[in-house]
């Protein structure tokens, strides 16, 4: 018998495999609403504020910072319906397909300058996502502990970048706030992977490793708070986070075994060597500048760079989940839990 065919025969005696406790379904429904609220305020709200407006007007270097905090908000909601499916393999498909027909109707709104409904917007997307969840919990589906570990680390350097997302002038307020709640947002994702990815395991240093994560997650506001205005420090911050977030992830995720001292400490040499080329492949190739024309936005004046930095999280992270698999034991794929 298959392994998916012993996982449906043991979900008709047993209920869903990888059922989540109460306490998990709050958090992941709750994180779940959060990414899809977010990402309304950012077309409502936060995507106004950035755009330029006048006859002939035109972009420069990091102009579309709202962008950049949308687009993260919906890589937390992708990702975080992923962790509520445990990774199986076809919700996983389902869930970035459905992501794309998302992306679809952001850049459909952003076209026509949705700038009204806010509150009902939000709410609908909220709803929407707590649906989605309720949804992965009612089919039955094959745990991915590996995939967790490939979500939770592309959570985590996301919550990197978006943490260091700029504008022209770095004064908005609102700035500020939702590079502190996406980032914070995606970093409880990173977390909440890898203690999914672990199932009902439990090792001794478990809550101690979760009580870290749980810290760290709040780092994101901090660093905006201390470095308000672009500097080394508040990149070399972000690098840390991250390399902190994949390491206590990944010992979430091993339960007992695992390295999460190596696993934060390649991360924090991978990191930049992942980073800086893909950045200058993004600044070369105008990675950002498709999404703009789609959304019929005013370009990019020539002088300057449309990127697209947050959407670098995935190849990285999928780069760097992959590479810290050998310092993870995890639970194998169809061991119900």
């Amino acid at each position: 018998m298959k392994r998916r065919h012993r996982l449906i025969a043991t979900d008709a005696a047993t209920g869903p495999i990888g059922r989540p406790t109460t306490v998990e379904r709050v958090v992941l429904l709750s994180l779940a609403a959060a990414s899809a609220a977010i990402w309304a305020v950012g077309v409502t709200v936060l995507q106004p504020l950035s755009e330029p407006a006048g006859p002939g007007a035109s972009g420069e270097n990091n102009t579309y910072w709202a962008r950049e905090l949308r687009y993260g908000a919906l890589l937390a909601l992708i990702l975080v319906l992923i962790v509520t499916a445990r990774g199986d393999r076809r919700a996983t498909r389902t869930v970035c397909l459905g992501g794309l027909l998302w992306l679809g109707a952001d850049l459909a709104l952003d076209r026509i300058d949705q700038i009204s409904a806010s509150v009902p917007l939000a709410a609908g997307a909220a709803l929407m996502a707590m649906v989605g969840c309720l949804a992965v919990w009612t089919v039955p589906g094959l745990p991915r502990p590996a995939t967790l570990l490939t979500v939770g680390t592309v959570a985590a350097v996301a919550a990197g970048f978006v943490t260091i997302t700029e504008s022209p002038t770095d004064t908005e307020a609102a700035l500020h706030l939702g590079s502190a709640a996406v980032g914070s947002l995606l970093a409880l994702i990173a977390v909440a992977a890898g203690v999914r990815a672990a199932g009902m395991s439990c090792g001794a240093r478990r809550p101690t490793m979760l009580s870290a994560g749980l810290l760290v997650a709040l780092t994101p506001a901090l660093l905006r708070y201390l470095s308000p205005q672009p500097s080394g420090w508040r990149v070399l911050g972000a690098f840390a986070i991250t390399a902190l977030l994949v390491g206590i992830m990944s010992a979430l995720a091993a339960g007992e075994g695992g390295y999460p001292v190596g696993v934060a400490v390649l991360s924090a040499v991978l990191l930049p060597v992942m980073w800086f080329p893909l950045v200058l492949a993004s600044v070369i190739l105008h990675l950002g500048a498709p999404f703009t024309m789609l959304a019929a936005n005013p370009p990019v004046n020539a002088a300057d760079e449309d990127v697209l930095l947050v959407l670098l999280a995935i190849p990285i992270g999928l780069i760097l989940g992959r590479v810290i698999r050998a310092f993870v034991s995890l639970r194998p794929a169809d061991d119900p839990v």
